[in-house]
């Protein structure tokens, strides 16, 4: 009995191992809702990597501009910017600690552009969703966390909410 148990605790070392590994490539989605007019940001863990975007009803280079004055109010270091696409824009800049912001700029249309911002390797929740703030007050507007109706024709509006996600208030 006592080598069977053995082979038993091995195969369920074998199974936590497998799970271990295969957990952070499953990805999760959850959205961040805001309560009392605050905004919205939605929140994508995928493998690990947490991104924070909103939309805002500005073109891209409001929300660029606007994304430059609130890293400085932050104390962010701003590093530069590139433009990929003709609707695509990359930001980056560096917190007092030494990580990473990234900041990706998607126009969706005229007048609507995502902002999605990762800090650091994996993100971080509290520096993510003080930018969106700090650029929704240089904005002097709340963001969304659902792209508007309004997006350019063959773009789509982001999904509706499902049962996985859930709604955190942005301030």
């Amino acid at each position: 009995m006592s080598g069977k148990m053995l082979q038993g605790g091995r195969w369920a070392l074998i199974a936590l191992g497998c799970a271990a590994v295969a957990m952070p490539l499953s990805g999760c989605v959850a959205l961040l809702g805001a309560g009392a007019g605050g905004g919205a940001v939605a929140y994508v863990e995928n493998g690990g990597i947490a991104n924070y975007y909103a939309y805002y009803p500005v073109s891209l280079q409001q929300a660029s501009a606007a994304s430059q004055a609130a890293l400085q109010q932050m104390g962010i270091a701003y590093n530069g910017n590139i433009r990929k696409t003709s609707n695509v824009e990359l930001m980056e800049g560096t917190t007092r600690d030494g990580e990473t912001v990234k900041i990706t700029f998607t126009s969706m249309s005229t007048q609507v552009t995502k902002v999605n911002v990762r800090v650091g390797t994996f993100g971080d929740k509290a520096i993510s969703l003080q930018f969106q703030k700090t650029l929704s007050q240089h904005l002097g507007m709340a963001a969304s966390a659902v792209a508007p109706a309004s997006t350019a024709p063959g773009e789509a509006a982001a999904p509706p909410a499902q049962a996985q996600q859930q709604t955190i208030p942005l301030q």
